[in-house]
């Protein structure tokens, strides 16, 4: 019995040592790198710039943004199934996502369509997009390469969610009576805190607008 046992503590001290001094890990090695070149090439880059041009100073716009950067598995309390359910965000990202640009809290993401083929990888990544948004309560906004010329429409998209207006400048009147518009922010509800116009001649006229509706034609 004592010979097995010394054998045994043997056998753990041969392979103790063969790990630590024989065998060499991978992730201690210096791999050689090279770049990559531009973050955003062809299509996306030229659709970047017409996000930039679309909110102006009034959003701050990022790309490539890892999911598990901006959200988080919830109400996960076992270990196993918050690492499996963090992992699949890891592993993915939003195309783009604008952001207030005081506080950088994301406002609303943008997944943008190349105009190439779905496959089968791309149709789950989708999924995952939309299920992720639709649970952080993140507004999602599909758009495609021809929005990269059409300032004036992504700006209209992006209204809804980020304001695009400068009070100061904007008189609005009623279209269903003709009265001057005010300004009115929401106390409760969905839409607590967004502003909205509202005629003035509530409650008598009950037409509202929404604050950041932008009326132009296209670019």
């Amino acid at each position: 019995m004592t010979n097995i046992f010394i054998i045994v503590v043997l056998l753990v001290v041969f392979f103790i040592i063969i790990q630590k001094y024989v065998i060499k890990h991978d992730d201690t090695r210096d791999y050689p790198y090279r770049a990559k070149g531009p973050l955003l090439r062809g299509q996306e880059g030229a659709f970047f710039n017409a996000l930039r041009a679309a909110v102006g100073e009034h959003a701050v716009v990022f790309a490539k943004v890892n999911m598990s950067t901006l959200v988080a598995p919830k109400d996960i309390k076992n270990k196993k199934q918050f690492f499996v359910a963090n992992n699949r965000i890891a592993r993915s990202y939003f195309d783009y996502v604008i952001c207030d640009p005081r506080t950088l809290e994301p406002r609303v993401i943008i997944e943008f369509d190349n105009g190439q083929q779905l496959n089968k990888g791309k149709v789950e990544r989708q999924k995952l997009l939309m299920h992720v948004c639709k649970s952080a309560n993140l507004p999602l906004i599909g758009t495609s390469v021809k929005h990269s010329y059409q300032v004036g429409r992504l700006r209209r998209l992006l209204a809804a969610h980020i304001d695009l207006i400068e009070p100061e400048k904007e008189v609005r009147f009623c279209k269903k009576c003709g009265s001057p518009m005010i300004i009115k922010t929401a106390s409760q509800g969905e839409f607590k805190g967004r502003r909205f116009f509202t005629c003035s001649r509530q409650p008598n006229c009950t037409y509202t607008e929404n604050y950041n509706v932008v009326f132009e034609s296209d670019d």
